[in-house]
């Protein structure tokens, strides 16, 4: 039997509103040499049998049901990635999708490097479509992702060959409270300064932002994904969603050394601001433990009183 060239890891933890979606546009893809692993951590019964339906259907799906792990459950995903058979690895998010030919440019991508993104494309709650600048191959960027508390992409548009995977000291572990999962995986492999990191623009997934739509209820998010999942059917569709984010890519792209620079001057503004508002503090403070603060107390609230009745 053949090796696929992907493993697809589609962890899920909630119940399954959105998972038949993030599946579907898996299995549409133009390549079809796959293999999806979809880790459920903690994950409801009804995920579960949603998850293995799928599975009994497709013998390229396999279901990892797990009790509820650390944080996000991300030790299964390297469980998971022991036994991948795929010389790629990909990631999809329960409520995003895949246009058809992602896997497609993702193979483009990791043939040149060990480590890269394709952009990520965010759907906001009124339709609009916003994308994040920024490419890998960039090395004062992969810098400040070391050094700064800055992302461009999540696991949904990211790649790497299992041999880089697997040359790591530590691969997916439970994030440090306050860090983002994704994120502190992208640290490790961007300390190994000998991989090849890299970054191809094609528009080819989309993301529904569960911190742009606080307060709407699964089913609200089931009908948006369902919505924009026909419409990933058509061709013609899939074309003019890409066209209309790569359009705002170049109405809202900044040159890094400006952007870099206007981020300097405002963390500068923000620093000089906080020591200002701390100075300001401490002033307070010291002025309301005074003797002659205390002292004063009852004329101030005489003088409030008389404010007031000269009000009326």
């Amino acid at each position: 039997m053949t090796d696929p060239a992907f493993t697809i890891l589609l962890p899920v933890h909630r119940p399954p509103a959105m998972l038949p979606f993030a599946i579907n546009s898996v299995l549409a893809q133009q390549r079809r040499d796959f293999e999806l692993f979809v880790i459920c951590d903690g994950a409801p019964p009804e995920t579960v049998e949603v998850a293995r339906r799928h599975a009994a259907d497709d013998p390229r799906i396999q279901v990892f049901d797990h009790p509820k792990g650390e944080r996000y459950g991300e030790a299964y995903r390297d469980q998971a990635l022991r036994q991948a058979r795929g010389r790629f690895v990909c990631q999809i998010g329960d409520d995003d999708l895949w246009l058809p030919h992602h896997l497609d440019e993702m193979s483009k991508l990791l043939d040149q490097v060990d480590f890269g993104n394709l952009p990520q494309v965010e759907v906001a709650p009124d339709g609009m479509l916003a994308i994040r600048p920024g490419t890998l191959a960039d090395a004062n960027l992969r810098r400040t992702m070391v050094t700064e508390a800055f992302n461009f992409f999540g696991p949904t548009v990211a790649g790497y060959r299992i041999e880089a995977y697997r040359a790591l000291p530590v691969g997916w572990s439970p994030a440090p409270r306050g860090v983002p999962t994704d994120f502190f995986m992208w640290r490790k492999f961007l300390a190994h300064h000998d991989l090849r990191f890299g970054s191809r623009i094609a528009v080819t997934a989309l993301k529904f932002s569960a911190h742009a739509r606080k307060g709407w209820s699964l089913e609200q998010r089931r009908s948006e994904v369902a919505a924009w999942a026909a419409r990933l059917s058509d061709p013609a569709a899939c074309d003019l969603i890409a066209q209309s984010a790569l359009s705002r890519l170049s109405q809202s792209t900044v040159a890094p050394a400006t952007a870099r620079a206007i981020e300097r001057r405002l963390r500068r503004q923000l620093r000089a601001s906080k020591e200002r508002s701390d100075k300001l503090a401490r002033k307070l403070h010291k002025t309301r433990r005074s003797w002659s603060w205390r002292m004063m107390r009852p004329f101030r609230r005489l003088a409030r009183r008389i404010r007031r009745l000269a009000a009326r």
